[in-house]
């Protein structure tokens, strides 16, 4: 009964397979580089997820069971909206022009309904993790993460989650590739579906409008119930790989990222790229992707989040996109503990500027220790050669001591990022090749003196903390992956009322010990563009032992 609900509903959505480098630009970039150091909101602008102390300190949800029940077909297609798969409208002229914002359109103005957003979770019968906030926005995002990436990798299948992304939205058992690209066009949400590969996770993601929900959801969990993977669509998306690869070469902050996490990792789980390379196109096959799908794709490693959609909602359409229809089982997979090694990684590249990263090795994702950690980089802080607005840092140490004492520098920022079992502390700067050397030095400088800092400083980092921290949760997208991973790493989550009594409760003692763990591991060095001047290792070494 339920395949037949998928055809119909399918039906709705298209006809039935049968039938068918300036210096401004720096400022941008140097931002950048924390939501490209993990694709992942954990990295991204001292975030909630990396100041959580501990695991057990994180609240754990409590899940409502959804049950796969039988349900008449006829009643179910009548929820869906309206939806016109060939459509063709004549233009007409705009009704409401000269119309004031202070004035409604609507004749019968709905009232309003406030109530304050919550977020709920349910967990069908197979394991899949639902969770969702409502906002009351006009448009909803929705994600699909999964617990796989490019550390589960092996050597018979290096790129395999790259490839996997890419044959994302393709052909399913219910839609062909074309009506699923125009179903996403008519839905207005072809530019906002994307799928992306990380080193822990896979996201597919789609925004659309909240009223579309029920025909979204079906169509983002075809993707990994029933692919097709049929071998033209395999040979087309392999031309991607060399394009993905040319971009990549031109994004300085993307490559700084790979080259950092290769030599941090020195062949080893986060070390491997979640780009594939040109050496795994024999790997680029319909039964290596479906081989990896059989292995990770199990519903037990699936998180569905929504914001501003019904939970009900989400809950209802994940319960009929997967009734009546065999998951892939749950497989047993060796967990492979990363191995920070440090090391030294440069590279010449195309860039005019000298772009530079310095790290150590962090806590991981639910050890004690992640706040301090998130209060020494919003003490560290960062700036740039064109802003100094209010709160961009312009009182921190990196700005005050490296940017407003070289004017050579463009930017520099600090990072912290975190993994299920590593994680990554460090500063990155973007500097005129001839000054990198001198970069590079006031850097270790300002690094070896985090383990002496005074009340005044953690409690103005702390408030600087917080007020990101709460910023960022207005942004539905950084909201929505903040939940995924948080149920992806931990089964917990933490609301940002959370993380703030964590942060408060920090003293000065624990943030001079986390710097003192920091300096203690063997430094990581990764450079591209003009490399000429950075220091050599051992000279980076020698600076920070002093």
């Amino acid at each position: 009964q339920s395949s037949r609900l998928q055809s119909q509903l399918f039906t709705i959505l298209g006809t039935p397979l049968a039938q068918t480098m300036f210096r401004a630009p720096r400022v941008v970039h140097a931002c950048r580089l924390r939501s490209v150091m993990s694709a992942t909101w954990r990295a991204q602008t001292t975030d909630a997820a990396a100041a959580a102390p501990a695991a057990s300190a994180l609240p754990v949800p409590t899940f409502n069971e959804v049950k796969f029940q039988k349900e008449d077909v006829q009643a179910v297609m009548a929820e869906l909206p309206a939806f016109n798969f060939y459509e063709i409208k004549e233009p007409v002229s705009n009704p409401y022009k000269d119309t004031t914002m202070d004035r409604s359109i609507l004749l019968d103005p709905p009232a309003g309904a406030i109530k304050p957003p919550a977020v709920e979770f349910s967990k069908l019968e197979n394991g899949l993790k639902i969770a969702s906030i409502d906002k009351q926005g006009l448009k909803a995002q929705l994600g699909l993460f999964v617990s796989a990436g490019s550390r589960f990798e092996t050597s018979a299948n290096f790129g395999v989650s790259h490839m996997v992304s890419l044959m994302s939205y393709k052909s399913t058992a219910h839609l062909s590739h074309l009506r699923t690209v125009k179903t996403l066009e008519q839905l207005g949400s072809s530019l906002s579906s994307t799928c992306t590969a990380g080193r822990e996770e896979i996201a597919y993601k789609v925004a659309v409008m909240r009223e579309y929900v029920p025909l979204v959801v079906p169509l983002m969990i075809g993707n990994v119930l029933f692919p097709r993977l049929l071998p033209w669509e395999v040979k087309a998306a392999s031309k991607e790989v060399k394009e993905a690869r040319d971009k990549l070469q031109k994004d300085a902050d993307a490559m700084v990222s790979e080259l950092l996490h290769k030599a941090a990792y020195c062949n080893n789980t986060l070390g491997l790229s979640p780009m594939a390379s040109d050496r795994s196109m024999t790997y680029f096959t319909p039964e290596t992707i479906r081989s990896y799908l059989l292995d990770h794709f199990a519903p037990e490693r699936m998180v569905l989040v929504g914001v501003n959609v019904e939970h009900s909602e989400l809950s209802k359409w994940a319960m009929r996109s997967f009734a009546e229809y065999n998951a892939i089982p749950l497989k047993d997979r060796t967990e492979t503990s990363s191995v920070y090694t440090g090391g030294d990684l440069r590279v010449e590249g195309s860039s005019p500027f000298c772009h530079l990263a310095i790290a150590f090795e962090s806590a991981p994702w639910g050890q004690q220790g992640l706040a301090p950690f998130a209060i020494l980089q919003a003490l560290l802080g960062g700036g740039n050669a064109v802003s100094s607005a209010p709160g961009v840092g312009v009182t921190t140490r990196l700005s005050q001591q490296v940017v407003q004492q070289n004017p050579y520098v463009e930017s520099c920022a600090a990072f912290s990022t975190s993994y299920s079992d590593s994680g990554l502390f460090g500063v990155y700067g973007v500097v005129h090749p001839e000054k990198a050397g001198d970069m590079a030095m006031s850097i270790l400088q300002v690094l070896g003196g985090l383990t002496e800092v005074s009340d005044m400083e953690v409690t103005k980092a702390k408030a600087m903390l917080k007020g990101k921290l709460f910023r960022q949760v207005d942004e539905d997208q950084v909201l929505m992956q903040d939940m995924a991973q948080q149920l992806l790493l931990g089964n917990q989550y933490g609301s940002p009322k959370d993380f703030a009594g964590m942060i408060d409760a920090v003293t000065v003692g624990e943030v001079t010990a986390a710097a003192r763990k920091i300096l203690s591991s063997k430094p990581t060095v990764a450079a591209y563009g003009d490399t000429h001047t950075v220091p050599h290792y051992s000279a980076v070494e020698a600076a920070l032992r002093g």
